[in-house]
């Protein structure tokens, strides 16, 4: 079993974190508590529940591989909420959506892969 910060979705999940702080310092004083808290807090949330699917086995990895994808959904709204507001530049916005686009590819194998372990019969 590899360390949960070894995994390439972990790695991307830091990269969304440091974006994440890089949008928050960029936003206006008023919008930084409320919405770059949040976005940040949910970043966070994302890697945690990276770690927990990690330590758990079968498909006991399912839960949190879902509750992460649901994270990473409010984190998609959330950034694009701060787009349209232009509180985010272009770039930070590109690569914002690499980023939630690969976490969530790598999350949903994961989770097929997850699924699969419990109906693949015992030999």
């Amino acid at each position: 079993m590899a360390l949960h910060h070894q995994l390439p979705i972990y790695k991307q999940g830091y990269d969304l974190l440091s974006l994440a702080a890089d949008v928050q310092q960029n936003m206006p004083r008023s919008f930084k508590a409320s919405l770059g808290n949040k976005i940040h807090g949910e970043c966070v949330e994302i890697l945690v529940l990276i770690g927990r699917a990690n330590a758990a086995r079968g498909m006991g990895r399912a839960p949190h591989i879902v509750a992460l994808v649901e994270r990473l959904e409010v984190v998609t709204l959330l950034l694009r909420l701060s787009h349209d507001k232009r509180f985010v530049s272009p770039k930070l916005w590109a690569g914002a959506v690499q980023l939630t686009d690969s976490i969530g590819k790598q999350a949903g194998g994961w989770l097929k892969s997850a699924r699969n372990m419990t109906t693949a019969p015992a030999a």
